[in-house]
């Protein structure tokens, strides 16, 4: 006599299988944007073509384009992935500061401290056109923090957003091609701030505050 499958028993196979899949796809992608970054760092972000990622990775040239259709959605996903733990090493500093002023003076500081340190990860950031989400939803949080304060003003979000970024990216490409002051971070922090509406006085009461020390973000493959 046959046993009978109890209710419910063929539905949790395929669950099993469904779940199996998706881990052994995101084991795959993870070991390509791995091996991307390592490929990236020996040869900079313009000069490999895809048989370099395909080398590295150890995987066939159609599995490759079962995750990133172009070297361009590749770096794309390299990028998202170092600015999402960079923004996560700064949270693990940050985190704990309710005020969105600091916060933000903060942030702006240790991420340019970050690129200055390391120019490998600074041309990954400068080089990708779309910020990640963590980095903007970070970023806005704090921007909106800061104006149910009172102490910035600014016409909108989305107006405040594209200043402090837009700052940010290009003291990061400078900082790319050249030397520049001990006191340029601060000194692009102060921009950045102004452009918020945040008193000069405020300004360097914040900056006058020791910066927490960031440790090496931790890479966590997407």
């Amino acid at each position: 006599m046959t046993a009978r499958r109890a209710p419910g028993s063929s539905r949790k196979v395929v669950d099993h299988r469904t779940r199996v899949g998706r881990e052994r796809r995101a084991r795959t992608q993870s070991r390509i944007v791995a091996a991307a970054l390592q490929v990236y760092a020996e040869q900079g972000p313009d000069a490999p073509v895809i048989e370099d990622f395909i080398r590295a990775a150890g995987v066939a040239r159609g599995t490759f384009y079962n995750y990133f259709k172009s070297t361009s959605a590749l770096f794309e996903a390299t990028a998202k992935w170092l600015e999402e733990d960079m923004i996560v090493s700064i949270e693990t500093e940050i985190g704990r500061t309710k005020d969105p002023i600091e916060r933000l003076t903060n942030g702006v500081r240790l991420w340019l401290l970050r690129a200055s340190s390391d120019p490998a990860w600074c041309s990954f950031v400068v080089r990708n056109r779309r910020r990640s989400a963590l980095v903007e939803q970070t970023l806005a949080g704090d921007l909106r923090g800061g104006r149910r304060k009172g102490v910035f003003s600014y016409p909108s979000i989305d107006v405040a957003r594209d200043m402090t970024v837009g700052t940010v990216l290009e003291a990061m490409r400078r900082m790319m091609h050249g030397r520049v002051p001990s006191t340029y971070i601060d000194d692009v922090t102060r921009i950045v701030l102004q452009g918020l509406g945040l008193s000069n006085a405020a300004i360097d009461a914040m900056l006058s505050r020791p910066l927490p020390a960031l440790q090496r973000p931790v890479q966590r493959v997407p």
